[in-house]
């Protein structure tokens, strides 16, 4: 139906396409079309009401339209149409007289609109019929200085208070909404003149029903301007149209097989049946193909819809025979009418329309243009010769066409507005995918696999609102400077933006709109130019200014597809993207720097498979290669490394001219030729032999018999002299690992004219974005195996998982075979990752690809240039990336940091408690201050939510790292930044300064040392008795291993396995021992595994006398109910998610032990996790008083040193149990244990809370902003006991000590008996 309606015009994204089809026909779905709902009277339908306010206008317009012919040429006629026309029409549809604004217009955000007239919220700018709604008009009010349409666009977006809009100037009108969230300019126009002169009468039914003031009205009295029928109806079509996207991606995967399968049974194709037999074509190119066959398809869905595909000045008669007999629109109609037959005449007019948009010359009998690109023959065409039946295509063209959401009837996807957002959609649900060919049936399918493209790439679909985001902090300050330029045009096309890991181009549309957008703004000379305008520059960005690179070749197909549908202007051809969006891995290459100092002694590792002999000898005679005296004093000099780049420089540059500008599609093509000629000429190829060659050197098998990579072969590589067996070698190792070396493949960015630096090269991109994988690089054994073999993934630990990998050998090599083959790769990878010299900052550990991402961005971009990227928050806060983050921030860098929680699900494919950045860096240039952001929920929040902070204060907090701190507001900076005044961190790396002597430690792998742990079965067979704690055979004894879900703050029999549930076990829970259990002082906790007493103190190895240790949670998180937690407990075994720490005077550990323990150490804790790990790192840079602090009298507290004020309540807390004596007695106890009496010990702990806000420093209203940071205890607290009871207790102790300080006096606990003299059980 929104075909047929000639005079009215949806464009952008304003309104889902089938909206007005729905209107128009009354949708039942939608509500709202009733008479009484639209205020007519009683019996009376819209549609009555539409057909009587048509009569009457039909009779008003001749006479406007004569008294407009009597005005005098150049009038712009705004009163005359306001009056005669304008208002007569709103009066018909139900607004009555529309009223003036006052003086000055509308107001929003503190500028002035001078809209002329408005109905409630909705603003409503009525022009005359002589003013252009797209330009200024001198001398008109309301449009002598902006174009109408773009400032009462403005309007909407600055204001909250008004959502639509109308702007007419009688010719046509426009309804308008808040496009904040909007990529491209968005309205539905109706053309008022075509209407009313063509008595288009349907057209003007769909502008009353939509247009009605019953429509934009609000319905409930107070609510906002949202609670309307329109935004009501906007709404639905919005849930119905994403529902119908998800479903489009379906129908790629079911047109994908319809094709494949097509291709297969068609009788005339035997010889791509026999390639595929023989395997001299494999699957995956057969499923490449068909991939961009379906490309092509959809391309021309979307040229077609956005009438994109022919020229202004065609041929009208060959245009009409092309639509009539070989448009794809034509096979959408066939698609719904027939199932075809047998015959294959519909892809044979396909197929000459795909063959000839590929040509220089097109197709003139048809009116077709040469469009070159996605339409090009590459010489890998599978079905230029090749049938397919009819039936075969209109099912591919059914699936891609329609969709069919649940209970709903089949919808047409709509095709004009499709972009690359859309596309990204189709692209992940593809990466899920894997083919199959059945050659018996001849058939041809996509099935989910373990192991698919989208887990080994790590891939998530980023969101467009994030995009802009990312872009607002990265590429935005950019343009602005671009813009103040000199010449501004020639520096905004001279911007390069890349994605490194581009994924279907979502990222580099919106940075090419951006760009685009402020070129027009240049080249026009007006602040809101034409769509015209606007296209014409992005066509030009498009081809200058956009850079992509990712692993799969599918994604870097279809980010060109992507950008060609973005860009593609009638009659042009496509761009040339050849040298500018490639396939490779973007970690994996060299640089000049690198390459001039041979191959470092590191590469030579044996990894899995080589022979370590082998190995040790290659990496010698490396080194002895390496060092060996040359002319110039090493093996090569940086500048000859770069010498032939600078050729390559200019012959890319003479290579790429003939494609830029305005070119034909045969100057397109030209430069293709020369692109192919300049990328397989002899001496790019060297150099490219070269980098190849060194990186292999990393990944190379290095067993006898092999041909080996050693420093001493580069040179023969690179000047063309090496052995044949070298270079098959090399070549194959590089298409394994698909190396890419930057400024070999973007010498036009990369200057290595003077190279310079660490890398060799000057310049860099302007901008490098996007969402890179986040992936560790070592293989996953559980992952892996998890649709490979249950039973190894299942296994009960990290033991037995490794036993029956290694058994595999016999009982299935073939997944040996397999499993060999991926760990050596990854293994390789990550070997090159960490020694390769190319990522000195982030190559370490467990390595992470977002990580090393990060680095990789960071030092491709200019001096001048920004990078924005988005990667899990542990960038920022984590060990392994501490080095870049503090390199990053002292030397004045980082520009923004926003942190945000998954909550919201802005990633539909990540967990909600995931925590991800966006992060924003500097080429070089320092930034005064960084805008954080922390715990954002929405990324509309981000802007409200920041605050600054400097270089010096992210040092000061996190001095050995440079790591940032995770603030909820800018207050929680102020007090843990005054903490940090106050009070050292417990270990300064850069100082040497430990003042409790901190050692840590860990014990026992959870899993590496899994074959260590016994459980009660196993002891009870070998004849152990159990005591209640410890299994004993004879002299024999094994000790409980503590995990650390089992301790708790001053408990450590928090919970234990005894009596636990499955259900628990799954949650990783345990049973909690009742308050009854705990006044049992001779009750512990039942552990789940036990280690033999030897093997616990071979651990210890010597390095502790006590028999207690003092350690806390690894495993927690700052949103969890307490985050630091600390426990004494026995000596014994203990898992390494519980570190210990030893301090050098273990009678010191008491007071570190109430310090821990307390919420003002938890809340500064709190502010530098992001992840769920409280490792060493973290721990040892924490804000705590020194050991002296306690040797003090604080008055407020006690009269004596607050040492032993503490000591007697830590003793009464931790000593419940008799395990415990040993750490009593260091405290000089001798009593028995103390009951277990909650409101004691609730009174104990906030004495000692209290205690330490004040030796902290904290003001009182802190105290509470710290007490209230604590929302979990107060939701538990609140539900128990129906008040924040910690927080009281603490406060009205705190006031207590305050008093007592300000009387001269010393505070008097109410605690009968004293501290430390409580209740004990006689022992």
């Amino acid at each position: 139906m929104a075909g047929d309606l000639t005079a009215v015009r949806s464009v952008g994204a304003l309104l889902p396409s089938d909206l007005l089809s729905r209107v128009a026909a009354g949708d039942g779905d939608l509500g709202g079309f009733s008479g009484r709902e639209y205020h007519l009277a009683a019996g009376e339908s819209p549609r009555e009401a539409a057909n009587r306010a048509w009569a009457y206008l039909v009779g008003v317009w001749p006479s406007f339209q004569d008294a407009l012919a009597r005005l005098p040429q150049g009038d712009p006629a705004v009163g005359l149409t306001r009056e005669r026309w304008l208002q007569v029409v709103f009066r018909e549809l139900g607004y009555g007289r529309l009223q003036a604004t006052p003086a000055g217009g509308i107001s929003a955000a503190g500028k002035a609109f001078p809209v002329s007239h408005a109905w409630g919220a909705v603003p409503m700018h009525l022009l005359g019929w002589g003013v252009d709604l797209d330009h200024r008009t001198k001398g008109v009010p309301g449009a002598a200085e902006r174009a109408p349409h773009a400032m009462v666009q403005e309007l909407l977006n600055r204001s909250d208070e008004h959502l639509w809009a109308v702007v007419s100037n009688g010719r046509v009108l426009r309804l308008l909404r808040d496009s904040t969230s909007l990529s491209a300019q968005s309205f539905v126009e109706f053309d008022l003149e075509a209407i009313f002169t063509g008595e288009l009468f349907a057209d003007f039914v769909v502008l009353f029903l939509l247009l009605h003031q019953s429509r934009v009205e609000v319905l409930t009295e107070g609510a906002g301007p949202s609670d309307c029928w329109l935004e009501r109806w906007r709404s639905t079509a919005i849930v119905s149209g994403a529902r119908a996207l998800s479903l489009l991606s379906d129908g790629v995967q079911r047109a994908i097989a319809d094709l494949g399968t097509g291709f297969l049974r068609a009788p005339q194709n035997t010889g791509l049946r026999e390639r595929l037999a023989d395997d001299s074509l494999h699957l995956a190119d057969y499923h490449q193909a068909l991939l961009r066959l379906v490309y092509r398809l959809l391309f021309l869905f979307v040229a077609e819809d956005r009438q994109a595909l022919h020229p202004t000045d065609a041929n009208p008669i060959a245009q009409a025979r092309y639509r009539e007999y070989f448009s794809t629109a034509r096979l959408r109609r066939l698609a719904l009418k027939r199932l075809g037959t047998r015959h294959g005449d519909l892809w044979q007019a396909q197929r000459l329309v795909l063959s000839r948009l590929g040509q220089d010359d097109g197709c003139p009998e048809l009116a077709l243009p040469g469009l070159g690109g996605l339409f090009d023959d590459d010489g890998t065409e599978l079905f230029a010769d090749a049938e397919l039946p009819n039936d075969a295509l209109l099912s591919a063209v059914r699936h891609l066409s329609t969709v069919r959401p649940k209970g709903q009837p089949l919808r047409t996807v709509d095709y004009k507005n499709l972009g690359a957002e859309e596309l990204g959609s189709i692209y992940e649900s593809l990466l899920e995918l894997v083919p199959r060919y059945d050659r018996v049936e001849q058939t041809f399918t996509l099935e989910n696999l373990a192991g698919n493209d989208r887990k080994t790439t790590g891939s998530y679909y980023t969101p467009s609102s994030l995009i802009d985001l990312v872009l607002d902090e990265t590429l935005t300050p950019l343009l602005d400077e671009a813009e103040r330029a000199a010449d501004p045009e020639a520096a905004l096309l001279a911007m390069s933006v890349c994605d490194p890991a581009c994924g279907s181009g979502h990222f580099l549309v919106a940075a090419a709109r951006r760009i685009a957008e402020r070129l027009a703004v240049v080249r026009s000379g007006e602040i809101d130019p034409t769509p015209s305008h606007l296209q014409d520059a992005l066509y030009d960005v498009v081809g200058s200014c956009i850079y992509g690179v990712d692993l799969n070749p599918l994604a870097a197909e279809l980010a060109k597809v992507s950008l060609w549908l973005e860009s593609m202007q009638a009659g042009r051809p496509l761009s040339f993207l050849d040298a500018h969006i490639k396939v490779g891995n973007a970690l994996l290459g060299t640089t000049p720097a690198l390459l001039a100092n041979g191959i470092p002694d590191d590469a030579f590792t044996a990894l899995a498979g080589d022979d370590k002999t082998f190995t040790t000898a290659l990496k010698r005679r490396n080194k002895t290669e390496r060092e060996a005296p040359t002319d110039t004093g090493s093996l090569f000099d940086l500048v000859d490394v770069g010498t032939s780049t600078i050729d390559l420089r200019g012959r890319l540059s003479t290579a790429v001219a003939p494609a830029t500008g305005t070119p034909r599609l045969r100057e397109v093509h030209a430069a293709q030729r020369a692109y192919a000629q300049f990328q397989a000429s002899p001496d790019v190829a060297r150099e490219r032999l070269h980098a190849d060659a060194w990186c292999a050197a990393f990944v190379q098998p290095k067993t006898p018999g092999t041909t080996t990579i050693t420093t001493g072969v580069l040179d023969s590589l690179r000047d063309g002299t090496a052995p044949d067996d070298l270079v098959r070698t090399v070549q194959r190792l590089a298409a394994q690992h698909q190396f890419f070396h930057w400024h070999l493949e973007f010498p036009d960015v990369f200057d290595t004219t003077t190279p310079t630096g660490d890398h060799g090269w000057t310049g860099g991109f302007t901008a490098m974005i996007g969402n890179p994988p986040w992936e560790r690089i070592k293989l996953q054994e559980q992952e892996f195996f998890a649709q490979r073999d249950a039973a190894i993934a299942g296994a009960a630990n990290a033991a037995a998982r490794k036993r029956l990998i290694a058994a595999l050998t016999a009982s299935n090599p073939g997944l040996a075979d397999e499993w060999a083959a991926a760990s050596r790769v990854a293994e390789g990878m990550s070997h090159y990752l960490r020694k390769s010299g190319r990522y000195p900052l982030c190559g370490v550990g467990d390595v992470n690809t977002y990580s090393v991402f990060a680095e990789l961005f960071r030092s491709s971009i200019a001096h001048d240039g920004r990078m924005g990227i988005i990667t899990p928050t542990g960038l920022a806060t984590d060990a392994t990336t501490s080095a870049f983050f503090a390199d990053t921030v002292s030397n004045g860098r980082l520009a923004a940091f926003y942190d945000f929680e998954n909550e919201a699900k802005i990633f539909d494919g990540v967990h909600n408690q995931f925590r991800f950045a966006v992060t924003s860096i500097t080429g070089g240039r320092r930034s005064p201050t960084a805008n954080l952001a922390f715990y954002t929920r929405y990324v509309t929040d981000a802007l409200s939510r920041r605050f600054a902070i400097t270089a010096d204060e992210v040092l000061a907090l996190n001095p050995n790292t440079g790591t940032l701190p995770i603030f909820r507001t800018r207050q929680d900076a102020e007090i843990t930044l005054g903490i940090y005044r106050r009070h050292p961190v417990l270990v300064n790396d850069a100082t040497g300064e430990n003042p409790w002597g901190l050692r840590f430690a860990t014990l026992f792998h959870m899993a590496n040392d899994s074959g260590l742990f016994e459980t009660a079965d196993e002891l009870r067979e070998r004849g152990a008795e159990f005591d209640g704690w410890a299994w004993a055979l004879g002299a024999q004894r094994w000790l409980p291993l503590y995990e650390a879900k089992m301790l708790s703050h001053y408990d450590h029999r928090y919970s234990t396995y005894a009596d636990a549930t499955q259900a628990q076990l799954n949650k990783g829970t345990l049973p909690r021992l009742t308050d009854a259990q705990h006044d049992d002082p001779d009750l512990e906790p039942l552990a789940r595994y036990w280690v033999a007493e030897m093997d616990v103190e071979t651990a210890i190895a010597n390095r502790w006398d006590r028999d207690w240790f003092l350690g806390w949670r690894d495993i927690t998180n700052a949103s969890n109910e307490r985050t630091f937690v600390p426990s004494v407990l026995p000596r014994s075994a203990v898992g390494h998610k519980f570190p210990l720490t030893w301090p050098t005077t273990p009678d010191q550990a008491p007071l570190l032990h109430a310090v821990w323990s307390s919420y003002c150490f938890d809340y500064v804790a709190r502010q530098k996790l992001s992840g769920t790990g409280m490792t060493y790192f973290i721990v040892k840079q924490l804000a705590a008083p020194a050991p002296d602090d306690f040797d003090l009298v604080v008055s407020a507290v006690s009269s004596g040193p607050l040492r032993y004020w503490v000591e007697s309540r830590v003793l009464e807390l931790a000593y419940s149990s008799t395990r415990l004596r040993p750490y009593a007695a260091d405290l000089k106890d001798s009593g028995g244990p103390f009951r277990w009496d909650n409101q004691r010990r609730e009174r104990l702990r906030a004495e000692l809370d209290a205690a330490m806000f004040l030796l902290y420093g904290l003001a009182r209203d802190e105290v509470e902003h710290v007490m209230d940071s604590f929302f979990v205890v107060r939701k538990y607290e609140e539900r128990d006991h129906g008040e924040f009871r910690t927080k009281r207790l603490i406060l009205e102790t705190y006031d207590a000590m305050t008093a007592a300080a300000a009387a001269g006096t010393v505070y008097t606990s109410p605690l009968d008996p004293p501290a430390g003299h409580g209740p004990r059980h006689d022992h």
